[in-house]
């Protein structure tokens, strides 16, 4: 790609950005001008922000677009020609582990979580349990796509699981899993494994339709492994009870003696 090729793909990036955010900053300008009424000052950062997120998602999405969608496709096509599918599943873990930990809107979640819950729920504990959910799913979905066995057999099975796994969990971990999975499916993710998916499908010489529905299983996968979590979680609270309910008789046992 010659330089000025590259600032044109900027230019329309850009622009497609600045389409997505002029709804926002409208009903911004809307509910500030009737409710709000935020300071000049507080209006300045926020107009500063907007900025930095229209220049920096410029930036973000380009440098995904000509980088890491090529990338997808040239592995994809390795992948789809390899004789012995085996190494898939490992490849996937891997990748699926490494692009998932490096989504900017999981961190985003887990910064909010840890910060609502008043760091009971720690961030980077959400982030490894979703890469690690996604990256295993990941693994045998490639394995799947290598051998033309079609995504439904994991995306129907892991949904009866994860209503299932509703039942196990509490109410918070419940409404975190759901927002795991949908910031899982962040544009990194998304372009990242889509590519690939499809790319590995035609390289196969399967039909390339076969690589979708990797997305919906990345998403599957982080509501599966924080409702994991969030039963682990319950069972640990379950177990300090239960050391109160011993540990205090006794010590009043030993105060009246």
């Amino acid at each position: 790609m010659s330089l000025t090729g590259f600032f044109v793909d900027l230019f329309y990036v850009f622009l497609e950005v600045g389409k997505t955010l002029i709804p926002i900053v409208v009903l911004f300008a809307i509910f500030d001008g009737l409710y709000l009424k935020l300071p000049k000052t507080y209006l300045k950062r926020v107009a500063l922000g907007i900025v930095i997120t229209l220049v920096g998602l410029s930036f973000f999405l380009h440098g995904v677009y000509a980088g890491f969608k090529p990338v997808a496709e040239a592995l994809g096509s390795v992948f789809g020609a390899m004789n012995n599918k085996g190494w898939l599943f490992p490849i996937g873990l891997l990748l699926g582990f490494l692009v998932t930990a490096a989504e900017p809107s999981l961190r985003v979640l887990a910064e909010q979580v840890e910060s609502a819950s008043a760091g009971t729920i720690k961030g980077q504990m959400l982030i490894i349990t979703a890469s690690i959910g996604v990256g295993s799913l990941i693994g045998f979905a490639l394995f799947f796509v290598g051998k033309g066995i079609p995504l439904t057999w994991i995306i129907l099975p892991g949904h009866v699981l994860a209503l299932i796994g509703m039942r196990f969990t509490n109410r918070t971990f419940a409404a975190i899993a759901y927002d795991a999975g949908a910031v899982a499916t962040g544009p990194l993710t998304v372009s990242f494994m889509m590519t690939l998916s499809v790319a590995m499908a035609d390289s196969a010489h399967q039909a390339a339709l076969k690589g979708f529905g990797l997305v919906a299983i990345v998403a599957l996968a982080a509501v599966l492994a924080v409702q994991l979590l969030g039963i682990l979680y319950v069972i640990k609270v379950k177990e300090t009870e239960k050391r109160t309910e011993v540990s205090e008789p006794s010590g009043k046992a030993n105060v009246s003696e």
